[in-house]
């Protein structure tokens, strides 16, 4: 259990007629086991490393004349073993979130092996379900098309097909709301849901929007150009519209004037 343990070992070593290395390696295993047994003991309670813990685990390793590796090895075993513990019972219960994956995946857990391609798909479609919804627009889309599929260890094609799914999904639903907007001229939610739209094209461009009420497509566009959107901001809503250039540009023309008024008269047959 501690160093003064190891002369003995070395007399035993002699009567048995073992040489200074096979000494040498029970000597580690011994040092080993003991470490990681003390170490379980200190760290089975799931609260983490904490200055006064490391503090006592290293006096345990120096009376064992544990190398630094190993024992940091032996924590790193510890503390993931935990985590993954931890992990299943958040999944179990739906609480697992992207941060929790990404602190696990720094501390050397192998999601991909660990946690199902399912579960991990599930994963994206809910987090990218609630990014393309919440208003923030185009901005670090990047999130979604790159650092989310790392973090969930799913391939880029992957994850493309699956955002493609879920835009054509949420384009075609954010329009029903924003429609329904419109006819209430809820401007701040029009804009919202004119962000959600642009970020749906944003990460799936190839996405279309089919909708056969051409003014209300306008009438979007013209609130978004009204309420002070920036020109790229209004480029970016215009595909996602499928808009033309003439119609685009006679809707700012019309705005600009201050000519435009929001109707509340929007056809009921477009919600459905």
């Amino acid at each position: 259990r501690d160093q003064s343990d190891f002369p003995r070992l070395s007399q035993l070593g002699d009567i048995l007629g073992l040489n200074q290395f096979e000494v040498g390696s029970v000597h580690k295993g011994l040092a080993d086991k003991a470490y990681r047994a003390q170490a379980e003991q200190i760290l089975g309670d799931g609260r983490g490393l904490t200055a006064d813990r490391a503090e006592k685990l290293k006096e345990i390793q120096q009376g064992l004349s544990l190398p630094d590796a190993d024992a940091q090895k032996i924590i790193k075993g510890i503390t993931s073993k935990k985590m993954l513990q931890d992990m299943q019972a958040q999944i179990a219960m739906g609480t697992l979130t992207i941060a929790d994956i990404r602190k696990m995946k720094e501390e050397g857990v192998d999601i991909e092996n660990n946690i199902s391609m399912d579960k991990r798909m599930s994963m994206f479609r809910k987090n990218a379900e609630k990014r393309l919804t919440d208003g923030s627009g185009s901005s670090d889309l990047s999130a979604l098309t790159e650092t989310l599929p790392e973090d969930l260890s799913i391939t880029k094609e992957k994850a493309q097909s699956e955002l493609l799914k879920i835009a054509n999904e949420k384009k075609r639903s954010t329009m029903v709301q924003a429609v329904a907007e419109l006819r209430q001229k809820k401007v701040g939610d029009v804009i919202k849901s004119a962000k959600n739209l642009v970020a749906c094209h944003g990460v799936a461009p190839e996405s279309t929007l089919e909708w056969a009420v051409q003014e209300e497509l306008k009438d979007i566009f013209s609130v978004f150009v009204m309420e002070g959107a920036g020109a790229e901001e209004q480029d970016k809503l215009q595909a996602a519209l499928g808009l033309d250039d003439a119609v685009c540009a006679e809707l700012k023309e019309v705005v600009g004037a201050g000519k435009f008024q929001l109707k509340a008269d929007v056809a009921d047959e477009a919600l459905f």
